[in-house]
Formats: structure tokens, C-alpha cells, sequence
């Protein structure tokens, strides 16, 4: 049975990929692009989380079969798309295939930007086919996955998820100061973001959200906590486990920044018509947009150049 879509919901996925957008355009738009990238990873995760269901009777593998649909399948074959589009173009009509040519299938298999963290002085990266985005796709398969166990252990108790969930977190964090590798389909990423489909869980069954909406003060003085604590962590990649000057620092502004952002989202829906059709309609269709738009841009600044709009 499908589960009936919330309008809000479906435009802060709208809102997160937006920012995506912007972001990956190369070009800063100040507070836009630092504040959004404080959000814009953690509400997709938020979100899976507020629609997580739990079913005892469903077995680990009829779950992992399901978001393997949903998820792996696009996955590859987007990335299969984008890898015989460059293969074709770049090595086979150009009479170049070698070796180098089939190293992006291992990028695709990895499924991580690059092997080791940013700020390593040299460094293997992966994904160079326009497909670095989809590391999301894998990331978010491995942290459903890892949040089903935690359910199915916890056995209802909320307390028992809570500090399971805690574990995780310090899980990842170990992995992230002993780890000298980023792990593939971003194992040790996965870890941490199920903290951030915990806190969606909670916020989901407590009703945060629309407890908060009818508090205006009360939204302002979130909006000031998560702007002073996301200048003191300072900017973030989640895709090369980035998290600026603290992990636990950045899981309070993630979860702060989606709750503003699912706010924004309902005020838009109840006072927003035309805007809030729109962005439902983006946010029902977030994986295409996410894992094709380099393409797209690409295709964009191609045709530009051709038309003599750039140099």
C-alpha cells in the first residue's frame, strides 16, 4: 500500500535539492549557499526518517529488496547512462580505449567521490563522470538498512533506539578519526546520518513540527541558534565526511536547519499555492534531478559556448 504524500514534506525535499542546485553551479551566493549547505544533505535524511515504517513482519531482506528498487536500481542505471554517454564520446570515437577508460565503473562500484578525505595532499577520486552526486543513493540505502536493524532491536522502545542510535554515532566518529579510507557506499556516512533519521523519527512521532509552527518565538529563536552554531562549525561536505569543526556540532545544526526548513515548507503550503505546487512537484522528483544535473549543466555550458554566449 502507498502511503499518502505530505505536501510539506515533499517541498523541503524540493528546498534541499535547490540548494543542491545552487551549490553545484560553482559559484557562491553567500549566505544562501553556506546556510543551505548546512541543511541540505541532513533534511533528506530527516525526512527519511519521519516516513520511516517499521513493519515486524516484514524480513530484513523483503526491506533491503524494496529500497533496493527505489534506490540502487536508479542508481545504476544512471550511472551506467552517464558511463557509455563519456565511454562513447571520450575513449570510443576517439579510437582511445585503454585501460583508464573502465576506471569510472570503479568509481560507480565504490560509490565515493574519493578514497580519502578532503583535506589529504594526494588522493584517488572516483566519480569524474558528472555522477559524483549519487554517492547520496548508496549512502541512503546503507543508512536505511542500518536504521531497520536499530528498529528491530530496539523492539518499539524509544529509549532502546535512542541509545542504539547514540552507539552509531560513535561508531562513525571512530571511524572518522581511525579510518585512514572513506569506506564504500559510505558506510561509515550511512552511520552517522542514522542520527539524523533518528531525530526524524522522534520529531515525527512527537508532531515537533507542527508543535513548533504554532510558536513563532519560538521558530525565531531556532533560526538564531542554528545561524550562530552553523558560523561557529563552519562549512561542510557530508560526501567526504566533512563536518567541520565537529561532528556532534554539525548533528545539532543539520537537525536544527531541517526543522526550519520543514516550517518554511508548511507556512508555504497553507499561504503559498502556486509556489507550493511547484515545489511538491520538484520534491516528488528529487532523484532524477539529483542525479543528472551536472549532466544537464554540462549539456547547458556546451551549447552556450557553442553559441558564443561564453568563451
Amino acid at each position: 500500500m502507498e502511503k499518502k504524500r505530505v505536501l510539506w514534506l515533499d517541498i523541503a525535499k524540493a528546498v534541499g535539492i535547490l540548494v543542491v542546485l545552487l551549490v553545484h553551479t560553482g559559484k557562491s551566493f553567500g549566505p544562501v549557499t553556506f546556510f543551505g549547505g548546512m541543511f541540505y544533505m541532513p533534511v533528506f535524511f530527516v525526512i527519511a526518517g519521519m516516513t520511516f515504517t517499521y513493519r515486524p513482519e516484514e524480513s530484513f531482506w523483503k526491506f533491503a529488496t524494496k529500497k533496493a528498487r527505489r534506490l540502487l536500481v536508479p542508481y545504476f542505471g544512471y550511472n551506467l547512462f552517464l558511463f557509455l554517454f563519456f565511454f562513447v564520446k571520450n575513449d570510443l570515437l576517439t579510437g582511445q580505449v585503454d585501460r583508464q577508460s573502465f576506471f569510472p565503473l570503479l568509481g560507480i562500484l565504490y560509490s565515493r567521490n574519493s578514497l580519502l578525505p578532503a583535506e589529504a595532499a594526494e588522493n584517488v577520486y572516483f566519480m569524474q563522470i558528472l555522477n559524483a552526486p549519487t554517492w547520496f543513493l548508496t549512502a541512503m540505502f546503507a543508512s536505511c538498512l542500518i536504521f531497520w536493524l536499530l528498529m528491530r532491536a530496539a523492539k518499539g522502545e524509544k529509549k532502546r533506539l535512542a541509545v542504539l542510535s547514540l552507539g552509531t554515532l560513535l561508531l562513525s566518529v571512530l571511524l572518522h578519526y581511525l579510518c585512514p579510507v572513506l569506506l564504500p557506499w559510505s558506510l561509515d556516512c550511512a552511520l552517522y546520518a542514522v542520527s539524523f533519521m533518528a531525530f526524524g523519527k522522534a520529531a515525527a512521532e512527537s508532531g515537533l513540527v507542527e508543535k513548533l509552527y504554532r510558536k513563532p518565538v519560538w521558530i525565531l529563536l531556532t533560526a538564531v541558534l542554528f545561524a550562530g552554531l552553523s558560523w561557529l562549525n563552519g562549512s561542510v561536505n557530508m560526501s567526504v565526511a566533512d563536518y567541520g569543526r565537529s561532528m556532534v556540532l554539525y548533528l545539532i545544526v543539520g537537525s536544527l536547519g531541517s526543522l526550519l526548513v520543514m516550517e518554511f515548507s508548511m507556512f508555504l503550503e497553507k499561504h503559498g499555492k502556486i509556489l507550493a505546487r511547484a515545489g511538491g512537484f520538484l520534491g516528488r522528483h528529487t532523484l532524477p534531478v539529483l542525479c543528472l544535473h551536472l549532466f544537464v549543466y554540462s549539456l547547458i555550458g556546451t551549447l552556450m559556448r557553442a553559441l558564443g554566449i561564453l568563451g
